[in-house]
């Protein structure tokens, strides 16, 4: 029984979180207002490619971090890691994408403590920009001072 629960976790880690708003339109959530929105949110990004049952949802979070429920900032920002081995870097440094443990693990970083999230796949461009834009805003550094600075990456 244990053998066979450890295979279907297994599995599913394979599998991976899902991973982009590639039709944005179906989350009411494109750039510029399509689809009736504004923007995407840091919510709806997190909800769409992390919140599912193997990663960040609220039941039984991976890491213990849950990115879906309301206040993800007060859960993340100033924060250590929770992996015993990464237990120094700080989730969210408000203001400070780049130093940043989630923007590090979202973009694969070079010698990031622990694994590209999400799992199997890269968050795409404008989804990690929704993220970056929210890390700075924490800051109370606007996003658009910054793009240039950056170059919106």
């Amino acid at each position: 029984m244990r053998r066979l629960a450890l295979s279907i976790i297994g599995s599913l880690l394979l599998v991976g979180c899902p991973g982009g708003l590639n039709n944005c339109e179906d989350f009411n959530a494109c750039p510029g207002g399509a689809g009736g929105s504004p923007g995407a949110t840091v919510e709806l990004v997190f909800e769409v490619n992390c919140g599912n049952a193997v990663c960040h949802d609220s039941d039984q979070p991976a890491a213990g971090l849950d990115l879906v429920s309301p206040d993800v900032a007060s859960r993340t920002v100033g924060m250590n890691s929770t992996d015993p081995n990464c237990g120094s870097d700080v989730i969210v440094i408000a203001g400070d994408p780049d130093e940043s443990y989630m923007i590090k693990k979202i973009v694969n970083e070079p010698g990031v403590c622990g694994g590209q999230m999400p799992i199997g796949t890269l968050l795409d461009a404008e989804d990690t920009n929704v993220i970056r834009d929210w890390i700075l805003d924490l800051g109370g550094v606007p996003a658009i001072i910054n793009e240039g600075l950056d170059g919106g990456v």
